[in-house]
């Protein structure tokens, strides 16, 4: 859906083009290797660097980059799991802030290592191009809290897609309090 945002944006009719979205995100590359019909594939990394090394294709662009600020990832829980483990919850957005800031401080080379473990089956230096992709472009967030202008935008490529039926309120949607917490305490 991005994908075909940042296209549109940029001024391209896509109105001819197929952007199949019934694809599982896990075997997306997989689908673009054995169809020879398709001609581009959005990856995330380290899957878009490994597949470059592999010599199967090349990055031609960041989505992400294009894009702007998309809010990609996001953490949610029900309003009654917030109010009964709120210690859990800011315990948890903690050790994300404190997750963004070592990739900040740190080279991509300390950051991949520390990574490692989670990428298994992943050349350290793929997971270490990813990171220096990533940074590149300015992927990661600065700060825990959902801005409500980022939320707009995503329901813009939502609706773009003509993947949204209606417009969600960002002040019903979205509780930053606890991030408020958290931001004004780490970064």
């Amino acid at each position: 859906m991005t994908l075909e945002y940042v296209m549109n944006q940029a001024g391209v009719d896509t109105s001819g083009s197929n952007f199949d979205t019934t694809v599982q995100f896990d075997v997306m590359v997989g689908a673009f290797e054995g169809n020879n019909a398709c001609d581009y594939c959005t990856m995330f990394e380290p899957t878009a660097s490994e597949f470059q090394a592999a010599g199967k294709g090349y990055i031609v662009a960041s989505v992400g980059e294009a894009s702007g600020f998309v809010p990609y990832t996001a953490f949610s829980a029900k309003k009654s799991y917030i109010a009964e483990n709120k210690d859990t919850v800011t315990d948890f957005l903690r050790a994300i802030v404190r997750g963004y800031n070592y990739i900040k401080e740190n080279d991509a080379e300390t950051v991949a290592k520390a990574l490692e473990k989670s990428f298994s089956g992943t050349p350290l230096d793929s997971i270490a191009a990813a990171i220096k992709n990533y940074s590149g472009i300015d992927a990661w967030c600065h700060s825990p809290v959902m801005k409500e202008a980022d939320f707009v935008k995503l329901q813009d490529i939502m609706e773009n897609a003509g993947e949204l039926s209606g417009r969600a309120d960002f002040s019903v949607a979205v509780d930053n309090s606890i991030a408020n917490i958290v931001a004004a305490e780490l970064l």
